[in-house]
């Protein structure tokens, strides 16, 4: 699963992907998409490896894009492979940053919508022509039905799809559909005063097209990664927030992709693994180690919430709170996991 950072010139992607990554990030006017990866913040993690005191702490983590390209095609090539795009707007410059950014999301849209209807057009006639051979006996009817959505310029992600329909979506890589988060960088004073140029705007822009809406300020996360952990508090207080604009951004990008997190405890480490909402519990058991899922036996699991209230995992076991689940058993997020197994 894979993120895009994107956004009009100046607008701060480069800034969020830094601080979200560690890597500097492409230069201004690069042709190249800088790769990092994410470790999307969560209090239930830091407050396990707290009560274990482990050699090692693991959170999620995310590969992240910094597209540099903003339009045409070597934007749409840059884009293409990834599964959510966050949407850096300029709304620090006032008047003429937010004018940039929302022409940038118009014009986004825009150029996803004839990308998509493109290729839905042209898979129809090489069908029709029978110059290629369908994927299965809906593929005809499932493109039929996003052309017309196209034509009348409705993203695919806003299209109420079928069971069937969707595996047919997830073999072609359709630009509107992708899940698009808008962070709206702001400056200091607007974090303070709680409005910013373009709010108005941009809100409801995030309300008629299901974008996720989650402001940050580049100025004030750069002071705030320079900070401890107990200056850091202080600093956030200040502001009223509880947690910084990029640990809010991670964790939308990661609920956006559909995932879910469930826990480890061995004698080294605290670990969050990354799982697609809906797993079972022998194939979340694989993502930890194949010979877990090849001879799965059960997983004990108890909740976080049932753990954070007793503390200890014998506290759990003495009270009924740890089950015993089969492979079939849906993980759930915040599920403290522990695979008997077979080999």
């Amino acid at each position: 699963m894979k993120v895009g950072i994107t956004g009009s010139p100046q607008a701060g992607k480069t800034t969020l992907f830094r601080l979200l990554t560690g890597v500097a990030g492409s230069k201004p006017g690069s042709r190249t998409s800088s790769i990092g990866v994410m470790e999307v913040p969560d209090e239930r993690v830091r407050i396990l490896s707290e009560i274990y005191n482990l050699r090692k702490t693991t959170y999620a983590r995310i590969d992240l894009a910094d597209i540099q390209v903003h339009k045409g095609q070597e934007f749409l090539n840059g884009v293409r492979n990834l599964d959510t795009l966050v949407v850096v707007l300029g709304c620090f410059m006032d008047e003429p940053g937010v004018k940039d950014s929302l022409d940038f999301i118009d014009n986004m849209e825009t150029e996803f919508c004839c990308a998509d209807l493109a290729s839905v057009e042209s898979r129809l006639e090489r069908l029709k022509l029978n110059k290629a051979k369908p994927v299965n006996q809906m593929e005809i009817p499932f493109l039929e039905k996003c052309k017309e959505a196209l034509d009348r310029e409705v993203p695919l992600r806003d299209i109420g799809f079928l069971p069937h329909e969707l595996n047919l979506v997830s073999n072609f890589a359709f630009y509107s559909s992708k899940t698009v988060i808008l962070a709206p960088n702001i400056a200091e004073e607007h974090l303070t005063s709680g409005s910013y140029p373009g709010m108005e705007q941009i809100s409801k822009i995030g309300e008629d097209r299901g974008y996720k809406v989650v402001p940050f300020s580049g100025t004030v996360e750069e002071e705030i990664e320079s900070l401890d952990e107990e200056s850091r508090t202080e600093f956030l207080n200040t502001y009223g927030i509880t947690q910084p604009g990029t640990a809010r951004i991670a964790q939308a990008a990661y609920e956006a992709l559909g995932l879910i997190s469930f826990f480890t405890v061995n004698a080294d480490e605290v670990r969050a693994w990354t799982i697609r909402l809906g797993t079972r519990a022998k194939e979340a058991a694989g993502k930890i180690h194949s010979d877990m899922e090849r001879g799965f036996i059960k997983a004990e699991v108890v909740s976080f919430d049932d753990f954070s209230k007793v503390g200890s995992v014998k506290e759990c076991r003495d009270k009924g709170l740890i089950r015993l689940e089969g492979k079939d058993y849906v993980v759930k997020d915040g599920d403290i996991v522990h695979i008997r197994f077979n080999v």
